[in-house]
């Protein structure tokens, strides 16, 4: 039985998987605090953007290229929950191969999505969050 954050972000994938974003967007909070990694580079450094209306845009550009990420896991720890998706074909865009996984810790709080940090790998990830 999943924790209520966890059901929140597996809700968010399910919608963003339906190609419902803005379904998705009703749980991710206006100000979103979103940190990705720059894929062409070969050791990219933490870049952070604000609002959900920046994630909806990298979200829609990446279904332009035709990337569509698959959840294989999800790890709650309180209000941080991983990620680990694998989207076919998106390590062609990346400087550095990762076998087409990412890994994601999102963090809820009051119900909603405040915040995403990419990570380079698991390790990064659980760290994020706290798990060891």
């Amino acid at each position: 039985m999943c924790n209520q954050n966890e059901w929140i972000v597996r809700e968010a994938f399910l919608a963003y998987d339906r190609g419902d974003l803005a379904r998705m967007m009703e749980f991710v909070d206006p100000d979103l605090e979103w940190t990705h990694l720059d894929p062409g580079l070969p050791d990219p450094g933490p870049q952070t953007r604000r609002g959900r209306g920046e994630l909806e845009k990298a979200l829609r550009r990446q279904a332009d290229r035709g990337l569509r990420a698959q959840l294989e896991q999800v790890i709650a720890a309180g209000e941080k929950v991983i990620l680990v998706m694998r989207t076919p074909g998106v390590d062609q865009y990346r400087h550095r191969q990762a076998d087409d996984r990412t890994y994601d810790v999102v963090t809820v709080r009051d119900g909603m999505i405040v915040g995403l940090h990419a990570c380079h790998n698991r390790g990064e990830a659980q760290s994020i969050a706290g798990i060891r």
